[in-house]
């Protein structure tokens, strides 16, 4: 049996992408062991029992710190690479394909052996435009990996231009391996988020969801605004951790509901639930403007309709599938708009949201690679 070892320098409840490859992996009868920093009980029973072999360096609080000193860091990056470099060059490791995830993952392994005596993929999920120093820890290593994969077609493009790999990057889309049943979404309610639960199935309201960053660089408040106005038919939904604004929040739109973050894949249940799902992404960066969000295809493998911001990461697959309507920023009347425009038409928006999750294969994409790289 063919073995991965996947390094991640993250907890893995934080990331769905890395999920997604594991089990993929794992479906494809390819032996897997994960190295990452920290891992919270429900992934270590679903491990267990699928036969994924994880090592947890138990690093894990680095990864909520809201401010982190360089010393912090240091001694963070320091312990992880004595850690890793000893797994890695372990021999029972030699013909192992290394999987790392993000340059994050890469970079504390700075002027090792590595890149000489292993096989190993590079998955980069971000584009670190505003980061000098992923940027080098990219360009060091890419030119020996076996494969560089990135998640979105234009990011592909743009890497090829950056940092010309021996093959144009391969694009694995941050579909999520599997959906929770929203059959089981309504208890979850009950049990976890009541007043939720008396929203939608006592007063029959419709959820417009907004999952994600809840902080000021990332202003709401037009979107609450909009809501607000269409009146008691609606009830937004925020999910996500507060950087101090829903205060602020609720002051706009007292039918504001705010669920504070859930491990993936728990979030799921609420996000089944949504009647229309809300993107949103700041125009401050490629990394930003050229998107590539798992919650596109959380949202749409429940075929519910999705509005986003006007940038290309968005504007791209909700014109394709003619799954969701763009607002400029700002704009209540039109926002409205689209709400209204997507309840009226809500079945045919809702079928072509599926039609988009149905498009992605990430199963078939990681046998083919697996295949090219002879280790399959």
């Amino acid at each position: 049996m063919r073995k991965v070892i996947i390094i991640h320098k993250n907890t893995i409840e934080k990331e769905p992408p890395t999920q997604m490859v594991i089990q993929h992996l794992r479906d494809l009868g390819v032996e897997v062991t994960l190295i990452t920093l920290g891992l919270n009980e429900f992934w270590k029973d679903r491990f267990r029992k699928i036969n994924v072999n994880y090592i947890e360096l138990n690093l894990g609080s680095f990864v909520d710190l809201e401010k982190r000193s360089l010393f912090v860091k240091l001694k963070t990056w320091y312990k992880y690479r004595k850690a890793v470099l000893a797994h890695l060059w372990n021999k029972e490791n030699t013909n192992a394909l290394i999987w790392f995830v993000d340059a994050d993952s890469l970079a504390p392994l700075l002027f090792s052996s590595l890149p000489n005596k292993l096989s190993y993929v590079m998955h980069i999920l971000e584009m670190y435009d505003h980061s000098k120093l992923y940027r080098y820890v990219i360009n060091k290593y890419v030119k020996k990996a076996k494969r560089l994969i990135v998640c979105e077609e234009i990011r592909a493009a743009i890497f090829n231009v950056w940092f010309q790999p021996k093959k144009i990057p391969l694009v694995l889309p941050n579909k999520p391996y599997s959906l929770e049943e929203n059959s089981l979404a309504l208890n979850f309610l009950k049990n976890h988020q009541p007043e939720l639960y008396h929203q939608i199935v006592n007063l029959k309201r419709k959820v417009i969801l907004y999952q994600g960053l809840v902080s000021p660089e990332r202003d709401l408040s037009f979107i609450l605004k909009a809501v607000n106005k269409l009146g008691e038919e609606y009830v937004p939904v925020i999910m996500g951790r507060d950087y101090g604004m829903i205060e602020k929040y609720k002051k706009l739109c007292p039918s504001l509901i705010h669920i504070s973050f859930i491990p993936s894949p728990q979030h799921l249940y609420i996000t089944s639930l949504a009647n229309i799902g809300i993107l949103m992404y700041d125009p401050i960066s490629l990394n930003q403007i050229f998107c590539a969000p798992n919650k596109i295809f959380e949202y749409s493998g429940y075929g519910i309709p999705m509005i986003g911001n006007n940038i290309p990461g968005l504007k791209i697959p909700f014109e394709k599938y003619n799954c969701g309507r763009i607002f400029d920023n700002g704009n209540i009347d039109e926002l409205c708009q689209n709400i209204l425009e997507i309840n009226e038409n809500h079945e045919q928006f809702s079928k072509n949201a599926i039609r988009l999750y149905n498009s992605v294969d990430n199963k078939a994409f990681l046998k083919s690679v697996l295949e090219e790289l002879d280790y399959s």
